[in-house]
């Protein structure tokens, strides 16, 4: 008989120490939560016991609560097990990361500043730095203890994993993962989608941050503005360049939305450091041609696009 069980269900959070504390007075030997190719956890994990009739009591736990939500409890084996971990490092190892990368268990009150601090050497900045936030549920609004960094090349990036991950910023130690441009903003948009469907968490506007060290989320008002008629073809480093050298921002600042099938639809999100100077990047450069179009700014306000 096997001695492995697989959980699905898991919350994001779970770690392995959750999985083995889960199955009290059985004898775990090694827990294994898997990852997807973001870094993020796909739901499912493995826990291997010292016999045989230890996992077939571990199938009682089914249905039972592992923190915030309930799992399912199935019998698996050592090969399944393996097979799923090999696919997520080789989905890892594949993916164009955009030298972008994704950290996982922060503070919940972490900064962009802190963040920055921590990849000193990196050439870091705060319009670098995207922070992760609950797009629903009962923390919907509040951080989510992830992040994405946006690095000046792959090269750095792969030195900043290399030496930053496993190491500790706020008294926790955090994990570093490959993650790609798209990753970053499918989840702000995710998240400002969730809070316009949940009320105030956002106002209606997409969970950027405010461009100076130390500060939080943009959480409703106006340092947002909404960017329509852009090119199909657009970048964000272009849209950054598009207000230059009257407002200077940075690419991380710039969101490009995009449909269901992947491509960019022509509208932008863009969050400046203050409200006064999102008015007067729409003063400016209201109805200007960027490329071959001319684009149209618009001030958000705590009613949403």
């Amino acid at each position: 008989m096997t001695t492995v069980v697989r959980v699905r269900g898991l919350a994001f959070e779970t770690t392995e120490e959750d999985l083995m504390t889960f199955f009290t007075g059985l004898p775990v030997t090694s827990a294994l939560v898997v990852y997807d190719a973001t870094g993020r956890a796909s739901g499912d994990g493995f826990v291997t016991f010292a016999d045989a009739e230890a996992a077939k009591s571990a199938l009682g736990f089914n249905k039972q609560h592992l923190g915030r939500r309930y799992v399912e409890v199935f019998a698996s084996t050592a090969e399944e097990m393996t097979s799923q971990a090999n696919a997520a490092q080789a989905a890892a190892a594949a993916q164009e990361t955009d030298a972008v990368i994704r950290m996982r268990g922060l503070p919940f009150d972490i900064t962009t500043g802190q963040i920055v601090e921590f990849f000193d050497g990196y050439s870091v900045t705060d319009g670098n730095v995207t922070l992760g936030i609950n797009a629903d549920g009962k923390f919907a609004g509040q951080a989510n203890g992830e992040a994405w960094v946006q690095f000046a090349s792959q090269d750095l990036a792969t030195a900043a994993q290399s030496a930053k991950n496993g190491q500790s910023i706020g008294g926790r130690y955090v994990e570093l993962f490959p993650s790609t441009a798209a990753d970053r903003d499918s989840n702000r948009l995710k998240s400002w989608k969730g809070g316009k469907g949940g009320g105030a968490a956002f106002g209606g506007l997409p969970p950027m941050f405010h461009a100076g060290r130390g500060s939080g989320p943009v959480v409703g008002g106006s340092q947002a503005v909404k960017i329509r008629g852009l090119p199909f073809s657009v970048t964000e480093a272009e849209v950054a360049q598009f207000f230059a050298p009257e407002i200077p921002i940075s690419p991380a600042q710039v969101t490009l939305t995009r449909g269901p099938d992947g491509r960019h639809n022509g509208t932008g999100f863009v969050t400046f450091a203050s409200a006064n100077q999102a008015s007067r990047a729409v003063d400016l450069k209201n109805r200007q041609y960027l490329g071959s179009r001319y684009v149209e700014l618009l001030q958000e306000t705590g009613g949403g696009p």
